[in-house]
């Protein structure tokens, strides 16, 4: 149950971060982008690849305490020397930091719109159809529907609700794991290399 609740909590956090993932990152390379023939646009550009970076350090680690899945950080590509335009060139041609920033950009909150209603739906019908004993005995005027057009309003409904609800959660449970697993592979795969039995471990930043 403890990797269920993992992988659950990573599925409802995905929507979430990856809306705050992709504003970031849309607004500070846009802002790099068009103040790029001002002095301000370069610096920019740069630090907003420290962001990317700094984004997917949270991603790994966020990954790592609630899948399980240990990715270790991929080595940023050196510069020739510590200037700006350096710096800039070498990240831009890094094949590592573009998968890292489509992941951050795109795939994090287009995979979290798909996460996030499967994991709210498959969660609160088990739970929905098993509280039905409860509501009969304690709520009896409260109209209790099962799709749009079953009423339950008898202990024997409802205990057919119960059961039903224990065996659509038991799948559910197989169902999260399932995307958990999945969407932890996608991310070892887009942030570095996937590692299963060791710690992740930093590689160098950019310098030189």
């Amino acid at each position: 149950m403890k990797k269920f609740f993992g992988n659950l909590v990573f599925l409802l956090l995905a929507m979430p971060l990856g809306s705050v993932y992709f504003t970031l990152l849309t607004v500070g390379f846009s802002l790099g982008a068009g103040l790029s023939i001002t002095l301000i646009g370069l610096p920019l550009l740069v630090s907003m690849i420290f962001v990317t970076y700094m984004l997917g350090d949270l991603e790994r680690a966020i990954t790592s305490i609630l899948l399980g899945v240990k990715i270790a950080k991929p080595e940023a590509r050196p510069a020739r020397n510590n200037s700006v335009g350096a710096i800039l060139t070498a990240q831009l041609k890094n094949g590592a930091f573009w998968k890292e920033l489509a992941y951050l950009l795109i795939l994090k909150l287009l995979l979290g719109t798909i996460a996030f209603p499967l994991a709210i739906f498959f969660v609160t019908l088990p739970l929905a159809l098993m509280a039905a004993p409860i509501i009969v005995t304690f709520f009896p005027k409260t109209d209790f529907m099962v799709f749009s057009n079953v009423r339950v309003d008898t202990m024997t409904e409802a205990l057919i609700c119960f059961a039903a609800g224990l065996g659509i959660g038991f799948i559910s449970i197989f169902i999260i794991n399932g995307l958990g697993a999945v969407y932890g592979k996608i991310a070892g795969w887009m942030l570095g290399r996937q590692e299963s039995h060791v710690s992740v471990e930093a590689f160098s930043s950019v310098s030189n």
